[in-house]
Protein backbone atom coordinates (compact mmCIF):
# COMPACT_ATOMS: atom_id res chain seq x y z
CA UNK A 1 0.00 0.00 0.00
CA UNK A 2 1.17 2.96 -0.90
CA UNK A 3 1.52 6.74 1.42
CA UNK A 4 -1.35 8.39 -0.58
CA UNK A 5 -3.37 5.37 0.11
CA UNK A 6 -2.06 5.09 3.80
CA UNK A 7 -3.05 8.49 4.61
CA UNK A 8 -6.86 8.45 2.86
CA UNK A 9 -7.72 5.37 5.09
CA UNK A 10 -6.53 7.41 8.11
CA UNK A 11 -8.64 10.40 6.66
CA UNK A 12 -11.71 7.62 6.56
CA UNK A 13 -11.55 6.78 9.57
CA UNK A 14 -11.13 9.99 11.24
CA UNK A 15 -14.62 11.24 8.89
CA UNK A 16 -17.71 9.90 10.93
CA UNK A 17 -20.42 9.72 7.98
CA UNK A 18 -17.46 7.92 6.25
CA UNK A 19 -16.07 5.45 8.96
CA UNK A 20 -19.44 4.46 9.69
CA UNK A 21 -19.92 2.74 6.05
CA UNK A 22 -16.18 1.15 6.77
CA UNK A 23 -17.15 -0.49 10.22
CA UNK A 24 -21.01 -1.15 8.79
CA UNK A 25 -21.60 -5.09 8.97
CA UNK A 26 -24.90 -4.45 7.44
CA UNK A 27 -23.89 -2.31 4.15
CA UNK A 28 -21.27 -3.34 1.72
CA UNK A 29 -19.98 0.32 0.07
CA UNK A 30 -18.92 0.31 -3.79
CA UNK A 31 -16.96 3.86 -4.77
CA UNK A 32 -16.52 3.99 -8.54
CA UNK A 33 -14.94 6.23 -10.70
CA UNK A 34 -13.68 6.60 -14.36
CA UNK A 35 -10.99 8.52 -15.69
CA UNK A 36 -10.25 9.26 -19.16
CA UNK A 37 -7.41 10.60 -21.59
CA UNK A 38 -9.07 10.67 -25.28
CA UNK A 39 -6.46 11.99 -27.01
CA UNK A 40 -4.19 9.19 -25.68
CA UNK A 41 -7.05 6.41 -25.95
CA UNK A 42 -6.66 5.40 -22.16
CA UNK A 43 -9.40 4.77 -20.23
CA UNK A 44 -9.75 3.39 -16.97
CA UNK A 45 -12.42 2.60 -14.27
CA UNK A 46 -11.97 1.91 -10.34
CA UNK A 47 -13.66 0.29 -7.49
CA UNK A 48 -13.21 0.99 -3.76
CA UNK A 49 -14.95 -1.96 -1.88
CA UNK A 50 -15.62 -1.21 1.69
CA UNK A 51 -17.53 -3.44 4.37
CA UNK A 52 -16.95 -4.02 7.86
CA UNK A 53 -13.57 -2.51 8.36
CA UNK A 54 -12.02 -3.83 4.92
CA UNK A 55 -11.61 -1.66 2.42
CA UNK A 56 -10.19 -3.07 -1.15
CA UNK A 57 -9.58 -1.04 -4.10
CA UNK A 58 -9.24 -2.43 -7.66
CA UNK A 59 -8.71 -0.97 -11.16
CA UNK A 60 -8.45 -1.68 -14.43
CA UNK A 61 -7.67 -0.39 -17.80
CA UNK A 62 -10.60 -0.71 -20.87
CA UNK A 63 -9.23 -0.99 -24.11
CA UNK A 64 -12.16 0.34 -26.11
CA UNK A 65 -11.30 2.25 -29.45
CA UNK A 66 -14.69 4.38 -28.45
CA UNK A 67 -14.90 7.41 -26.30
CA UNK A 68 -18.48 7.61 -25.42
CA UNK A 69 -17.30 10.38 -22.63
CA UNK A 70 -18.26 11.00 -19.06
CA UNK A 71 -21.20 9.43 -18.28
CA UNK A 72 -20.27 6.54 -20.33
CA UNK A 73 -17.16 5.64 -18.55
CA UNK A 74 -18.93 6.10 -15.28
CA UNK A 75 -21.38 3.40 -16.53
CA UNK A 76 -18.61 1.42 -16.76
CA UNK A 77 -17.20 1.99 -14.05
CA UNK A 78 -20.59 0.64 -12.44
CA UNK A 79 -20.76 -2.53 -14.43
CA UNK A 80 -17.21 -2.62 -13.41
CA UNK A 81 -18.11 -2.44 -9.51
CA UNK A 82 -21.20 -4.45 -10.11
CA UNK A 83 -18.66 -7.34 -10.80
CA UNK A 84 -16.42 -7.07 -7.92
CA UNK A 85 -19.37 -7.17 -5.43
CA UNK A 86 -20.70 -10.56 -7.69
CA UNK A 87 -17.12 -11.78 -7.10
CA UNK A 88 -16.93 -11.23 -3.62
CA UNK A 89 -20.67 -12.67 -2.52
CA UNK A 90 -20.27 -15.72 -3.77
CA UNK A 91 -16.41 -16.08 -2.70
CA UNK A 92 -17.16 -15.60 0.52
CA UNK A 93 -19.98 -17.10 2.49
CA UNK A 94 -20.31 -14.34 5.01
CA UNK A 95 -20.96 -14.86 8.67
CA UNK A 96 -23.02 -11.71 8.90
CA UNK A 97 -25.24 -11.32 5.70
CA UNK A 98 -25.02 -7.45 4.97
CA UNK A 99 -28.67 -6.30 3.69
CA UNK A 100 -27.63 -3.89 1.68
CA UNK A 101 -24.89 -3.45 -0.80
CA UNK A 102 -25.16 0.75 -2.64
CA UNK A 103 -22.79 1.41 -5.59
CA UNK A 104 -21.54 5.11 -5.22
CA UNK A 105 -21.41 7.05 -8.86
CA UNK A 106 -20.21 10.64 -9.38
CA UNK A 107 -22.73 9.92 -12.26
CA UNK A 108 -25.11 13.08 -11.50
CA UNK A 109 -27.71 11.42 -14.63
CA UNK A 110 -27.66 7.64 -13.73
CA UNK A 111 -30.98 7.43 -12.24
CA UNK A 112 -32.26 9.08 -15.88
CA UNK A 113 -30.02 6.77 -17.35
CA UNK A 114 -30.98 3.59 -15.76
CA UNK A 115 -34.61 4.45 -16.35
CA UNK A 116 -34.37 5.50 -19.99
CA UNK A 117 -35.66 3.39 -22.64
CA UNK A 118 -34.68 5.04 -25.98
CA UNK A 119 -30.86 6.12 -26.41
CA UNK A 120 -29.01 8.09 -29.52
CA UNK A 121 -26.17 6.15 -28.82
CA UNK A 122 -26.65 1.80 -28.87
CA UNK A 123 -23.48 2.15 -26.50
CA UNK A 124 -25.31 3.58 -23.78
CA UNK A 125 -28.36 1.25 -24.42
CA UNK A 126 -26.04 -1.86 -23.88
CA UNK A 127 -23.82 -0.77 -20.89
CA UNK A 128 -27.38 0.21 -19.03
CA UNK A 129 -28.95 -3.18 -20.17
CA UNK A 130 -25.58 -4.84 -18.27
CA UNK A 131 -25.89 -2.62 -15.21
CA UNK A 132 -29.93 -4.12 -15.29
CA UNK A 133 -29.03 -7.50 -15.62
CA UNK A 134 -26.42 -7.47 -12.83
CA UNK A 135 -28.92 -5.93 -10.80
CA UNK A 136 -31.47 -8.74 -11.70
CA UNK A 137 -28.52 -11.33 -11.57
CA UNK A 138 -27.67 -10.25 -8.15
CA UNK A 139 -31.23 -9.84 -6.98
CA UNK A 140 -32.10 -13.54 -8.18
CA UNK A 141 -29.03 -14.70 -6.00
CA UNK A 142 -28.77 -13.09 -3.01
CA UNK A 143 -32.41 -11.76 -2.78
CA UNK A 144 -31.78 -11.16 0.81
CA UNK A 145 -29.32 -8.25 -0.11
CA UNK A 146 -31.08 -5.02 -1.36
CA UNK A 147 -28.33 -3.50 -4.31
CA UNK A 148 -28.78 -0.07 -5.44
CA UNK A 149 -26.65 2.49 -7.46
CA UNK A 150 -26.51 6.13 -6.37
CA UNK A 151 -25.26 9.08 -7.48
CA UNK A 152 -22.56 10.07 -4.65
CA UNK A 153 -23.97 14.13 -3.99
CA UNK A 154 -22.97 15.79 -1.23
CA UNK A 155 -20.99 12.42 0.01
CA UNK A 156 -18.41 12.73 -2.44
CA UNK A 157 -16.90 16.22 -1.20
CA UNK A 158 -13.61 15.15 0.56
CA UNK A 159 -14.58 11.51 1.01
CA UNK A 160 -11.51 9.60 1.01
CA UNK A 161 -13.11 6.40 -0.01
CA UNK A 162 -14.11 8.09 -3.31
CA UNK A 163 -10.81 9.61 -3.75
CA UNK A 164 -9.60 6.28 -3.62
CA UNK A 165 -11.41 4.73 -6.33
CA UNK A 166 -10.96 8.33 -8.22
CA UNK A 167 -6.79 7.64 -7.87
CA UNK A 168 -7.28 4.62 -9.48
CA UNK A 169 -8.66 4.96 -11.94
CA UNK A 170 -6.43 7.96 -12.96
CA UNK A 171 -3.57 5.23 -11.99
CA UNK A 172 -4.77 2.45 -14.23
CA UNK A 173 -4.36 5.34 -17.47
CA UNK A 174 -0.93 6.19 -16.59
CA UNK A 175 -1.60 9.48 -14.75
Amino acid sequence: MDNNMDKLIMQAYATPPVRANIVNKGMISLYCDYSGCTDQNAHGVACCFVYNRTILVRAKNLNQHYDGGSDFGELQAIVFSLQILTEALIAHQMSTVPKFAVVFTDCHGITKILAKTIFHNPYYEEVRNEILASLSGLQAMFPEIQVRVTYISNHKKNNPLHKMAHNAARKSIGK
